[in-house]
């Protein structure tokens, strides 16, 4: 989204002259689907096209590229026409919106015929790519969630046997006897596994949402920065508790090993002053 504002903001003016005179070019004989769907033989990039009456009453059907919609036939249009004026250009050009059935960006072209005014919708992103202001690939895009989503749902799959796992171990833990030693070791292992799990699990699924789901054109830098320092605190925690585990294997066993202990929460150390250094250079680059 912040991708394609961009774009048109930096072409304004190019993209509302096609668009006015597109609209300046359309005149339907009449209000007929056969008349009215003229319009999308010649415009890739225009969605919905209906008509409106002096009184700012819908008078067609909203006629989609393969539908018609005829609930919306007779609806009030005048709270959306307080925002449409007509003082400086012959045709008003919306601001860029999210559209209510499609949730794609998307701009609203506006002429005043005769009695009537003519209303089309057109997605942003069809109509930048047909100008050539952007290059966008639907295949690509449509294997690029394939794979993305397969992806995602493996490291769900991964994620919660890791979870369900510490819980098994956790479990065997109490109903067998172990010695204090086993125990703790146990304990340590199931957390670290549960961690691991739910780390894993929370990049699964910002990579599902945000790839697959809720697919946008920009994700920005901020939602990356917070998914790389969600994931490398799961990370940090999971080491840590690896370091404890080791610092008290070897008290118990063999204090000349404590150097190699000492070099592993050395690593966590600079893992977590790296992380640190990495957020404050992400809020600063904002």
């Amino acid at each position: 989204m912040k991708r394609i504002i961009s774009i048109y903001t930096e072409h304004k003016n190019s993209v509302q002259f096609y668009l006015r005179t597109t609209m300046e070019k359309f005149h339907p004989l009449s209000l007929d689907s056969q008349d009215m769907r003229r319009f999308f033989e010649s415009e890739k990039a225009a969605e919905v096209i209906y008509a409106v009456n002096e009184a700012f009453v819908q008078s067609s059907p909203s006629f989609g590229r393969n539908y018609i919609d005829e609930d919306r036939h007779g609806a009030d249009k005048s709270f959306y026409f307080k925002w449409v004026s007509f003082s400086e250009e012959a045709i008003h050009i919306s601001n860029p919106y999210l559209h209510h059935i499609t949730g794609l960006p998307t701009l609203t072209a506006v002429k005043q015929e005769n009695d009537r005014y003519l209303v089309a919708d057109f997605d942003m992103l069809k109509l930048l790519e047909e100008l050539r202001l952007i290059e966008h690939n639907s295949a690509f895009e449509k294997i690029n969630r394939l794979v993305m989503g397969s992806g995602g749902l493996l490291l769900g799959t991964v994620s919660v046997f890791l979870i369900f796992y510490g819980a098994y171990i956790f479990y065997r833990m109490l109903i067998s006897p172990f010695s204090g030693e086993v125990v703790m070791h146990e304990i340590f292992t199931s957390i670290i596994s549960i961690t691991i799990g739910l780390a894993i699990y929370d990049l699964a699924k910002t990579l599902i949402e945000n790839e697959v789901l809720f697919k946008t054109f920009s994700y920005g830098n901020d939602l990356q920065n917070k998914t790389l320092s969600k994931f490398l605190t799961s990370i940090i925690i999971a080491l840590s508790i690896e370091s404890l585990m080791a610092v008290f294997k070897i008290v118990l066993d063999d204090y000349s090993k404590l150097i190699n202990a000492f070099y592993l929460i050395i690593g966590v150390t600079l893992l977590i002053i790296g992380t640190g250094i990495y957020n404050q250079l992400s809020r600063q680059s904002k």
